[in-house]
């Protein structure tokens, strides 16, 4: 546990110093997201590229503390993060076309799922199929890893909600890796935890500073190949697992993503429906709709986080009935649950008075004077410090 700690503290500290050079150079160089669309949520000028710092913060850690001998894979995964990071700081400085993107996260999960030969092997008996061929496996671990990728990336958008998030998988991988046995993985979960508490100091509301894509990217790449390795080693270690009471591994997994997964499907979903690109940006996500409920983003981001770690313990407590009856009781309690929201939010509507109704989400446009006289109070106070 000395060692846990240590990765933890290096990595928290790399990105707890590194952060605010990074808010002023992004000031400096006017490198921020600035709320020029009605979806964005914010009102001021924020930098963006926190995931720097993240990422700084995780290779550091992982490369100083986890020796090749105790998780061989490492490299790999790291060289796989640093596609995906170039690409996301790329998308965060000079935007970057989303067919480009998706090129690079297949890639990323590619080199993973081949090289490092982590990847989906079984079904786990689910729908009666159990070994899965190996191309069928590539296939499917791809596309889990491009989706939890995009499910982080989409999360992003209020502040302390991906970070935290990332933050509660980090603990709960990091602790069931460290229990089975898996030092080297829990390692690494415990690198990006410390990195993410680090991030999120600066990043709880009133947020200095967003992940970003470079950030978004990098955890939910991490976040997935955490997911599919402790899928893949509670089998491997049956008997470990089955003391622990993981009997439903692959449900476990689902209770810790629920909220990416579930808010990602769930706009997809409704954006075909409509008949749109399910790329469609809009302000239909779950944070979105509890911030039209007048609530904060400290509140919503809670309230999210508080149905995320609710669900991983509901999960643990049954895993005992098997994995698809669970995954159909967590994903029965998420839609009751978004249901229930439904239900709140047209109460709410409509006891707003019409013009209340129609202008509840536009926000005032941030003027080329505002930003500027805005940036430069900001480079003014830096420099006092």
């Amino acid at each position: 546990m000395v060692l846990h700690l240590l990765i933890f503290l290096s990595s928290l500290l790399v990105v707890s110093f590194s952060i605010p050079s990074i808010i002023y150079v992004a000031f400096r160089k006017r490198l921020f997201d600035a709320p020029n669309e009605d979806r964005k949520i914010h009102k001021k000028i924020i930098p963006n590229l926190g995931g720097v710092a993240i990422f700084t913060g995780f290779l550091f850690s992982t490369s100083l503390f986890i020796k090749s001998s105790l998780l061989p894979e490492a490299g790999i995964v790291l060289a796989a993060g640093i596609i995906l990071f170039v690409v996301g700081l790329k998308d965060d400085l000079v935007g970057m076309s989303p067919v480009k993107k998706l090129m690079a996260q297949v890639l990323a999960a590619l080199i993973i799922a081949v090289l490092a030969d982590i990847r989906l092997k079984s079904m786990f008996g689910l729908f009666g199929v159990q070994d899965i061929a190996y191309p069928v496996s590539i296939a499917i671990t791809v596309f889990t890893i491009v989706a939890i990728v995009n499910a982080f990336n989409l999360v992003d958008g209020i502040d302390g909600l991906a970070g935290g998030i990332g933050l509660v998988v980090s603990i709960t991988y990091a602790l069931l890796f460290y229990l089975m046995g898996d030092i080297g993985w829990s390692f690494m979960a415990t690198a990006l935890g410390g990195s993410l508490v680090g991030f999120l100091i600066y990043n709880v509301s009133p947020a200095k500073i967003f992940m970003g894509d470079t950030g978004s990217l990098l955890v939910g790449l991490i976040a997935s190949v955490l997911s599919i390795q402790l899928i893949e080693l509670s089998s491997v270690h049956s008997a470990k697992a089955v003391d622990l009471g993981i009997q439903a591994s692959p449900a476990l997994v689902l209770a810790v993503l629920i909220i990416p997964v579930f808010d990602t499907t769930r706009v997809f979903t409704l954006r075909i429906l409509k008949k749109q690109s399910p790329f469609t940006a809009d302000r239909n996500h779950l944070h979105h709709r509890l911030i039209d409920l007048k609530l904060s983003h400290t509140s919503s981001a809670l309230i999210l986080l508080g149905v995320n770690i609710t669900l991983i313990f509901f999960a643990i407590s049954l895993q005992r009935i098997g994995t698809l009856p669970l995954i159909l009781a967590i994903a029965s309690t998420v839609i009751i649950a978004n249901i229930f929201l439904t239900l709140l939010l047209k109460y709410k509507t409509s006891k707003l008075p019409n013009s209340k109704r129609s202008t509840q989400v536009k926000d005032k446009p941030v003027l080329k004077t505002e930003k500027e006289q805005f940036v430069d109070s900001i480079l003014e106070k830096i420099a006092k410090n």
